[in-house]
C-alpha cells in the first residue's frame, strides 16, 4: 500500500470543511479532478469510504469523521515541522485559517493584512468570512478548522477559547427616516414592542445580545425578516418594512440620510474579540498574526 501524501489530507479536509468537491477544490486552489482523484486514491489506500457522495453535497461517513481530526493533527504537525526549520534561519513560514465577521468596525482587515504579507512573505494567510455569524467560527476554532478569528460575542470566556476584546461600539435603533421614533432622542426596549424587525440570524454575536436586552426587559420582539447582510438590512429599513439594530458604526450615510440612527436608551453594546484556542497549541505564524491584529486594534 502506498503511504498517504499530505496532499490527499489536505484536500480531504478541503472537501470536509465545504461539504463540497467543487469548494474543496476552489479552496486548496487546483481543479476538482486533483481533488476527485486525491481523495478517491486516499479512500483506496486507507480501505475505506470516507465520503457518501449526495447530488449536490457530501457528507462524512463514520471513517470519514474518525479521520478528520487526525488528518488535522498531521497537517499542523507538518506546519509545526515547517516553521520549526525556518525559524532556524530566522524565517518565519506557514498557513493560518483566520476567519472573520462581516464587519470590523474601525480595524482595517485589508490594510493589515497588506502590511502582514509584506513582512511575512512566506506566510500564507486564508481569511474565511462566516455568513453563519460567531457561533459556527467558534465552533470551527474549537475543530481545528480555523487558526485565529474575529468574532462577536458578549462572552467573557468560552470553553476551549481564549477571547481578547479588540473593539466596542453601541448598538443603535435603525428605522425609516418617516417612523415615528426617528426624532427621538433616545428609545427604549419598551417602546419597540410589537414593532416589526429586520435582523441577523441566531448565532451572529449582535443578534445574541439583542436577544438578551429584550429578555432582560421583558419584551418580545416580532422578528419579520433575517438577512446575513448591513447593507440589505439598511435597504430594507428605507423602504418601511421594518426596525433594525446595528452597531453604530455600521449605519454609513450622511447624518440627514433616509435612515435615522436613535441611541437606545438600555445602552446595548457590540464587541469584536480576537478568539484563539485553548489549549491548543498555537503555530508561530498564527501568533505573529494574532500580535499583529492586537498591534492593530490598539493603534
Amino acid at each position: 500500500m502506498a503511504a498517504v501524501q499530505p496532499h490527499q489530507l489536505a484536500y480531504f479536509l478541503a472537501v470536509a470543511e465545504t461539504g463540497s468537491f467543487t469548494r474543496g477544490a476552489r479552496r486548496a486552489g487546483v481543479v476538482q479532478s486533483a481533488v476527485s482523484a486525491a481523495v478517491t486514491q486516499l479512500e483506496r489506500e486507507l480501505g475505506a469510504e470516507l465520503f457518501e457522495r449526495h447530488y449536490h453535497r457530501v457528507s462524512l461517513t463514520a471513517e470519514g469523521e474518525a479521520l478528520l481530526p487526525r488528518a488535522r493533527d498531521v497537517l499542523t504537525a507538518l506546519d509545526a515541522a515547517r516553521e520549526a526549520v525556518a525559524g532556524a534561519r530566522g524565517e518565519l513560514v506557514g498557513t493560518v485559517r483566520l476567519g472573520t465577521i462581516s464587519f470590523t468596525g474601525p480595524l482595517d482587515l485589508a490594510g493589515l493584512l497588506r502590511s502582514f504579507a509584506a513582512r511575512h512573505p512566506r506566510v500564507e494567510v486564508h481569511l474565511r468570512q462566516t455568513t453563519s455569524g460567531t457561533a459556527t467560527s467558534l465552533d470551527d476554532l474549537r475543530s481545528g478548522a480555523l487558526d485565529l478569528a474575529l468574532v462577536s460575542t458578549p462572552a467573557d470566556g468560552l470553553p476551549g477559547v481564549a477571547l481578547t476584546e479588540i473593539h466596542r461600539e453601541p448598538l443603535v435603533l435603525v428605522c425609516g427616516r418617516d417612523h415615528p421614533l426617528a426624532s427621538a432622542e433616545r428609545v427604549g426596549i419598551g417602546q419597540l414592542a410589537g414593532e416589526p424587525f429586520i435582523d441577523f440570524p441566531t448565532g451572529w454575536g449582535n443578534r445574541a445580545v439583542i436577544d438578551h436586552a429584550f429578555a432582560s426587559a421583558g419584551v418580545t420582539r416580532a422578528i419579520r425578516t433575517e438577512v446575513t447582510d448591513f447593507a440589505l438590512a439598511r435597504t430594507l429599513v428605507e423602504h418601511g418594512l421594518g426596525l433594525s439594530i446595528f452597531p453604530a458604526g455600521a449605519v454609513d450615510g450622511p447624518a440627514d440620510g433616509p435612515v435615522a440612527r436613535v441611541p437606545i436608551r438600555e445602552s446595548p453594546e457590540w464587541t469584536i474579540k480576537l478568539a484563539r484556542p485553548a489549549p491548543r497549541r498555537e503555530g508561530t505564524a498564527a501568533t505573529a498574526l494574532a500580535r499583529a491584529v492586537l498591534d492593530a486594534a490598539r493603534a
